[in-house]
């Protein structure tokens, strides 16, 4: 049966979707070379990444056969975590104390920001959230190390194997590469149809990206309140008196940028980056560009409006639009090809593993329809330094 894959967060992603104790009178939804995995286990990981949904995109989870879908995807990330854990301690890997320690400080380093992004320096906050955490997940301290040996374990086998096997790039596939890179950014559509299929869909992303690294950009300190289609023209323009006696405040020492976006603004995340964001010319509408790229160093801006809501901007910094030469990237176009050639062998290792295993699935997934697709999540309008 097939149907539209929708993506799960990897095991080595997770953070508590570790496998449970799980009592005696549990079903089995799936084996393994001969070990069980348990229904408590499968329901735990499924919850876990459908919570991870209901955050970021509840729309998918509107559409229960996207419900289907994801569970799906669950038990088969959790087949595949557990044919590489197998395969890790068939191979007797060993993962160091120190490694071990290095990758739960990493986690707990996730814990070291409140939801609105200002920095946590308590070691004591952090440490409670921490176990918090694991308590709503349900597992103990020793259970989520175990996950995260595992995970390391794995991550070593990985990188033994696939190393081994991954082809490195040759100058002529950077140089070449390169050229598609520059082709696509050039926008002829003639030249670009000529690029074979494969090459043309690693170069259209990067060249998107390296458009942004080089194109004209601003720094600005940003204020948002939120507004929609149901507000009424004089509660949108009661919106941007309060901007503008915020920035009166501003220009008269009253309040610094910074306070002003706690205080007011609906979108913090500035703050995770020291108040400030970074405005790459052509992400958003043309009107909503001209009219921050017109403001000068230093000033802040009039109210400007845009769907989502109405903006006042501080223009910190601005830098012009840059030309890049393959030496400036070759070392970065370079690595890039061999994390494709690295993908390409993690690919076929797992599969290799695929057809040696044993697998027994007995959980079935019914679906209405073919699931549908998963939506674009909105991006936020202006990224985050």
């Amino acid at each position: 049966m097939k149907v539209n894959k929708i993506a799960v967060f990897a095991l080595a992603a997770l953070l508590c979707a570790g496998f449970v104790n799980a009592r005696k009178v549990d079903a089995t939804v799936a084996t393994v070379n001969g070990r069980a995995i348990l229904s408590s286990e499968f329901e735990k990981m499924r919850a876990s990444v459908l919570a991870e949904y209901q955050r970021n995109a509840p729309q998918l989870l509107e559409n229960k056969n996207n419900v289907t879908a994801i569970s799906e995807e669950v038990l088969n990330q959790m087949i595949t975590d557990a044919m590489l854990i197998q395969a890790a301690r068939a191979e007797g890997i060993v993962v160091k104390n120190s490694e071990l320690a290095q990758g739960i400080n990493e986690i707990k380093a996730r814990f070291a920001r409140t939801p609105d992004g200002r920095e946590i320096t308590d070691r004591r906050q952090i440490e409670r959230a921490f176990n918090e955490e694991l308590k709503r997940e349900g597992i103990t301290n020793k259970q989520f190390e175990n996950r995260i040996r595992d995970q390391i374990a794995v991550r070593k086998l990985i990188d033994s194997v696939v190393r081994a096997n991954a082809a490195p790039p040759t100058r002529a596939n950077v140089e070449q590469l390169f050229a598609h890179i520059q082709t696509v950014m050039g926008g002829n559509t003639k030249e670009i149809e000529k690029i074979p299929q494969a090459e043309l869909e690693a170069a259209i992303p990067l060249a998107a990206r390296l458009n942004q690294l080089t194109a004209e950009q601003v720094k600005v300190s940003p204020i948002f309140l939120r507004t929609d289609a149901t507000m009424s023209a004089a509660v949108l323009r009661d919106k941007e008196t309060q901007l503008r006696n915020i920035r009166r405040d501003i220009e008269a020492g009253k309040i610094t940028f910074i306070e002003a976006i706690e205080k007011f603004s609906d979108d913090k995340s500035a703050l995770a980056t020291g108040g400030e964001a970074i405005l790459v010319r052509g992400v958003m509408p043309k009107d909503f560009d001209d009219k921050v790229f017109a403001i000068g160093v230093g000033k802040i801006s009039d109210p400007i409006r845009t769907e989502q809501g109405i903006y006042m901007l501080r223009v910190n910094e601005k830098r012009a639009r840059r030309d890049v030469s393959l030496s400036m990237i070759e070392n970065d176009l370079a690595q890039y090809l061999m994390s494709v050639s690295m993908q390409r062998a993690t690919v076929d290792f797992i599969t290799s593993l695929k057809e040696k295993a044993d697998v027994k699935v007995m959980m079935k997934f019914e679906y209405d329809q073919p699931a549908a697709a998963a939506p674009a999540a909105a991006a936020p309008a202006i990224a985050a330094k």
